[in-house]
């Protein structure tokens, strides 16, 4: 875990030179960023899993850029920003529970994560949010970051249109929530 949070800052450090930077920082280190889980059951459901699956999305981004000729498109500051911090809604969202299953025909108790949601205002919307808070971003890292859930996120499944009209304005976003699906679903199975 330590490795994974020493590689986050150090990527932080490097890239971001934006006005509250250095805030969104402490604030993060005073969070449960790294040592949280990216879930409760499924992709990174482990202690530091949350800072795990922001690098494998920010590797993933960086490839994606390159295969689609778009890395000059956009600076290094907005791809490392996009990448590490579209989760940043899951900070502070879980807790640590346990939950009787049966195992080999006895129950037992395990431990797991839980969610406690205590500002239930969306996924990629509190994420967008939170980053505000600290620093000034643009309307394609907004796109990017809200709309990382794609065909997932809740809104769609009540029949919202807003995704597809993202994709269609922000290459970003698209390359973003294939990022995010590569590093959940490739890389952390």
């Amino acid at each position: 875990m330590e490795e994974h949070r020493q590689e986050f800052l150090g990527l932080c450090e490097k890239y971001l030179t934006r006005n509250g930077n250095a805030e969104l920082l402490n604030w993060l280190k005073t969070s449960d960023f790294f040592v949280a889980p990216a879930s409760t059951r499924y992709h990174g459901s482990h202690e530091g899993g949350l800072v795990e699956h922001s690098l494998n999305v920010y590797r993933c981004l960086l490839e994606e850029l390159n295969n689609t000729q778009l890395k000059n498109d956009y600076t290094d500051e907005t791809v490392a920003l996009v990448s590490l911090f579209h989760d940043v809604c899951k900070a502070n969202y879980y807790k640590k529970g346990t939950r009787n299953v049966r195992e080999n025909g006895q129950w037992v108790t395990k431990d797991v994560f839980e969610i406690d949601e205590k500002f239930p205002c969306g996924h990629g919307e509190k994420s967008v949010i939170i980053l505000q808070n600290f620093v000034q971003l643009s309307a394609d890292e907004i796109y990017a970051i809200r709309a990382h859930m794609g065909g997932f996120d809740t809104s769609v499944k009540g029949g919202d249109y807003f995704i597809g009209k993202i994709f269609e304005r922000s290459k970003l976003a698209l390359l973003l929530h294939i990022a995010d699906m590569k590093a959940t679903y490739l890389m952390e199975v």
